[in-house]
């Protein structure tokens, strides 16, 4: 079947272990995003659309037990597979929440920053999701947005490049819904990351 057919937004077309094998192929990528936030032991880090939780793991490791994960997913059974890998590892500072990243409200979270990465090409409301997080964290706090770049070779496992996004409309996105545009870096020939800092409370 060829990739255009098969790939779907929910990723229905894959098995949690599949998706969790695809999160570790872009390990390479995660040390410049928590970097760029300025990640430390003791903070608190939002993760939206975190799947079955292979970057949540990295970041709870990052922040250590004095510090927090909120990881975020709308599938209960991606979450289900990160509970298990909690468990398996010990790891009790991450709190997984089912919900709706575009629906999210402020009592949910109690994070210093938020990485949203490799997800809004999923969403049905990307912009939406956006807007909620640049009214649900503070003013100044920072957020990285990673995504598939529509130019890249498409030779890693990713979207294909009908469903890929320019980074000039993941930064309008973001300008509109209040964050300021920090800096704009291609990663990789498939991979770029916008550094992005909330401006005023929405």
């Amino acid at each position: 079947m060829p990739v255009e057919e098969s790939f779907r937004k929910d990723l229905t077309h894959l098995s949690w272990d599949e998706v969790y094998a695809r999160q570790i192929t872009r390990a390479h990528l995660m040390g410049e995003w928590m970097d760029s936030l300025g990640l430390k032991a003791g903070d608190h880090v939002l993760e939206v659309g975190a799947g079955p939780g292979y970057m949540s793991l990295v970041l709870a490791d990052r922040v250590g037990a004095g510090g927090g994960v909120c990881a975020v997913d709308r599938s209960s059974d991606a979450l289900a597979h990160l509970e298990h890998l909690q468990k398996e590892r010990g790891i009790s500072h991450i709190r997984r929440l089912v919900a709706d990243a575009a629906k999210l409200e402020p009592a949910d979270l109690h994070v210093d920053s938020a990485l949203i990465t490799m997800v809004l090409h999923h969403a049905e409301d990307p912009a939406g999701i956006l807007h909620n997080m640049a009214r649900l964290l503070l003013p100044g706090a920072l957020a990285v947005v990673a995504e598939f770049h529509p130019d890249g070779p498409c030779d890693h496992p990713g979207p294909p490049r009908a469903h890929r996004l320019k980074p000039e409309q993941v930064q309008d996105w973001s300008k509109a819904a209040g964050f300021l545009v920090l800096s704009y870096r291609r990663q990789t020939p498939d991979h770029y990351m916008v550094l992005i800092q909330v401006t005023e409370s929405i």
